[in-house]
């Protein structure tokens, strides 16, 4: 009995496509598109993102010393990924990290300096203390946001 209810509810899905196809318009008020049987890509970031949106994705495989105050601002690391490169020497200086798993979750940095197998961060966004080896991380071409001074806002008058 199922299996006929499951047959009948995908046929009458189909029926209402081709109907919907031979209109001008669907019953929602958007205009149908005609079936080409091509796949139609969507998502949220086009399929190759070129070289104009750059991005260094890796993974920690050991903490940097800390300083006398027991924070961490420096961690070795190894690209993670297809086509992903270990990037030259300052190359990602100013770029915006974010650590996308582990207890440091969603916690962004800007960085200060990198080598090839070494990122450190600047203080100003606070240590990295939580961070553990195999944590994942992003290094995005995108400045890292700092917090505006009070004095700022409240001259625009947020």
């Amino acid at each position: 009995m199922q299996i006929k209810l499951a047959v009948v509810a995908v046929l009458a899905v189909w029926i209402a496509g081709i109907a919907c196809a031979a209109t001008e318009k669907t019953a929602c008020g958007a205009t149908a598109q005609p079936r080409t049987g091509a796949l139609i890509r969507v998502g949220h970031e086009p399929m190759d993102l070129g070289p104009a949106y750059r991005r260094y994705i890796g993974k920690v495989t050991a903490l940097g010393g800390a300083d006398e105050d027991g924070r961490i601002y420096s961690f070795q690391a190894m690209p993670v990924g297809p086509g992903v490169m270990a990037p030259a020497a300052n190359e990602l200086r100013g770029w915006r990290l974010t650590i996308l798993a582990g207890k440091r979750f969603a916690s962004a940095f800007e960085v200060k300096s990198n080598t090839a197998t070494e990122i450190t961060v600047a203080a100003r966004d606070g240590p990295l203390n939580g961070l553990v080896i195999s944590d994942v991380f992003i290094i995005e071409d995108i400045p890292a946001a700092s917090p505006s001074p009070p004095e700022a806002s409240s001259r625009m008058g947020t």
